[in-house]
């Protein structure tokens, strides 16, 4: 994976605090467009700079940069650079980037009071290939690296990033409701028709702005249209999968062990 190199960039570094007054998880999967909403967040310029900062390859270059030996101590340094001037901290990760700061429990600890919101994609199918297409050429988001210029068509691949996607959310889902929390659901689709009014919902729900207040935000990153790619992968999948998928819950059971360990 090449790294995101505008996350480390001081550009994002804000006057800081040791203690944010407010807090923001946004909870998501790969490709659901949490991408999109981080950054029309981090431009509005009061709700944090919300990042994948616990992603174990931006992690281990956090650490390399502050010297750092741990996911929570490097965490807390982020805090004192990433927490814009009028007290709100944010970050965005995947469930298995909860893992380095001692799971869910850990990361929690880490963001008490945490505003929660859960991203999704109605149309999981579609983030399934995007997601395929992503592991194959390395872009995860406009102006990233590619470490391959094409990316072909794999039922098996697109099949696991499926079941990566149901996996992952049903742990946020899961983890939510043990914890007790209520998180603001949001979904891409959504976000895409209507930027400001999505990061304005996020705003009243962390109790960063009022009922009646409204934060300017526009979408800071491009959406990564595949086109007939899509639509074609889309049909080949329908037809390949009617009678392909034996073995779901030994596979999501297996997948389930490794994040949790």
């Amino acid at each position: 994976m090449k790294l995101y190199q505008d996350q480390f960039s001081e550009a994002h570094d804000q006057p800081g605090t040791d203690r944010p007054a407010r807090m923001i998880l946004i909870a998501s999967t790969p490709r659901c467009g949490s991408h999109m909403l981080g950054h029309a967040m981090a431009g509005s310029g009061v709700l944090g700079v919300p990042y994948e900062y616990c992603n174990p390859a931006n992690m281990a270059e956090w650490q390399r940069r502050l010297g750092t030996a741990t996911g929570p101590d490097t965490l807390r340094r982020i805090m004192t650079r990433r927490t814009t001037p009028n007290g709100v901290f944010s970050l965005k990760a995947h469930f298995e980037h909860c893992g380095p700061m001692g799971g869910f429990d850990g990361l929690r600890a880490l963001m008490p009071g945490a505003a929660v919101v859960h991203i999704r994609r109605a149309d999981v199918l579609r983030q399934a290939i995007s997601y395929a297409v992503a592991r194959q050429t390395g872009v995860w988001i406009t102006g990233q690296e590619a470490v391959s210029d094409s990316a072909r068509y794999d039922a098996g691949l697109i099949a696991a990033c499926l079941d990566d996607i149901a996996l992952q959310n049903a742990l946020w889902v899961s983890s939510f409701r043990e914890a007790g929390i209520r998180p603001l659901d949001v979904f891409y689709e959504s976000l895409v028709a209507d930027v400001a009014g999505t990061v304005t919902q996020v705003a009243r729900v962390a109790g960063v702005i009022g009922p009646d207040d409204h934060v300017p935000a526009e979408a800071a990153t491009t959406r990564q249209s595949q086109g007939s790619r899509t639509e074609d992968w889309i049909r080949r999948y329908r037809a390949d999968s009617r009678d392909r998928r034996p073995g779901l819950a030994a596979r999501l059971r297996r997948r389930a062990a490794r994040l949790l360990r």
